[in-house]
C-alpha cells in the first residue's frame, strides 16, 4: 500500500488522481538546467575550439564534468519530486500530497467547497494543463493548484463527485445509494405475539434531497457543461429507477 492509500479514512477511496503538467518541473530545475547547459556549452566550445592541454585541461575537464553531474543529479530530483506529487479526489476530499522524504499532505472536504475557477492559456488548451483554484466555505482556505495536468477533467471529477457525495450516492455501486435506511438494513425483529401492522413498521426514513431538485441540479450540471448529455442521461435514468 503506498503513501496516498494510507491517508484515506475507512470507507473511502480514490475517485480521480493526476499530478502537474511534466513542464511544471522545469522552474524547479532551472539550476539543473543551468548548470548541465553551462558544463555542456563549455565542453562543445573548447572542442570546436581546441582542447588546452596539460593541468589546464585537466581541470578545465573535471569542471566540465562535475557540471554535467550536478546540473544532471538537480534535474533528476526535481523529476522524482514531481513523481512523488499527487492531486487526488476521494469520496469525501480533495488531496494535495508532496515530498519525497518528508511528506507534506493538504486536504479540503468536498462538502466545503463552493466552486472552482480553472483558468487555461492557449498553451495549456493545447498541452493540457491549466490553474485551478478551489473556493471553499472559508476565504481564507481557498487552493491554488497550478499547472495542473488534466485540469478540466480534474474540475468535473470534483464536482460530480461532490454532487453524488450530497446526493448519497456511490460511484462504485452504479449510482446507487451508498448505504440504504436503517429501518431497511436491519432485519425486522420477530415478535413474540402478534401487533398491528401500523405499530410493526418502522417510518421511513425521509429522502436526502427531493427527487425533482436532484434532477435539477442534474440538469444545471449539464448546461454548465460540466457534465455531457450522456452523463446526464444515465445518472437521470438512475434516479427515476429509485422511485
Amino acid at each position: 500500500m503506498g503513501y496516498a492509500d494510507s491517508l484515506l479514512t475507512e470507507g473511502e477511496y480514490i475517485v480521480y488522481r493526476t499530478r502537474q503538467h511534466p513542464l511544471a518541473r522545469l522552474v524547479g530545475a532551472r539550476w539543473g538546467i543551468v548548470l548541465a547547459g553551462a558544463g555542456l556549452g563549455v565542453a562543445i566550445l573548447f572542442l570546436l575550439a581546441g582542447w588546452p592541454g596539460g593541468t589546464l585541461g585537466q581541470i578545465l575537464a573535471w569542471a566540465v564534468l562535475a557540471a554535467l553531474l550536478a546540473g544532471g543529479l538537480l534535474i533528476a530530483w526535481a523529476y522524482v519530486g514531481w513523481y512523488n506529487e499527487d492531486y487526488m479526489i476521494t469520496s469525501r476530499r480533495v488531496i494535495h500530497l508532496g515530498g519525497i522524504l518528508n511528506k507534506t499532505t493538504a486536504d479540503s472536504s468536498l462538502e466545503k467547497i463552493n466552486d472552482a475557477v480553472l483558468t487555461q492559456s492557449v498553451l495549456g488548451r493545447v498541452l493540457d494543463w491549466g490553474d485551478l483554484r478551489i473556493l471553499t466555505a472559508s476565504d481564507i482556505m481557498d487552493v491554488d493548484f497550478e499547472m495542473l495536468h488534466h485540469a478540466l477533467e480534474f474540475k468535473k471529477v470534483m464536482l460530480m463527485t461532490k454532487h453524488d457525495l450530497e446526493a448519497g450516492l456511490d460511484r462504485r455501486m452504479d449510482g446507487r445509494r451508498s448505504s440504504a435506511p436503517a429501518a431497511d438494513a436491519a432485519p425486522a425483529p420477530v415478535a413474540a405475539s402478534p401487533a398491528p401492522a401500523v405499530a410493526s413498521e418502522a417510518p421511513a426514513a425521509p429522502p436526502r434531497q427531493p427527487l425533482e431538485e436532484k434532477l435539477r441540479t442534474l440538469a444545471k450540471l449539464r448546461d454548465d457543461g460540466i457534465i455531457t448529455p450522456e452523463d446526464y442521461e444515465a445518472k437521470k435514468a438512475d434516479l427515476l429507477a429509485q422511485m
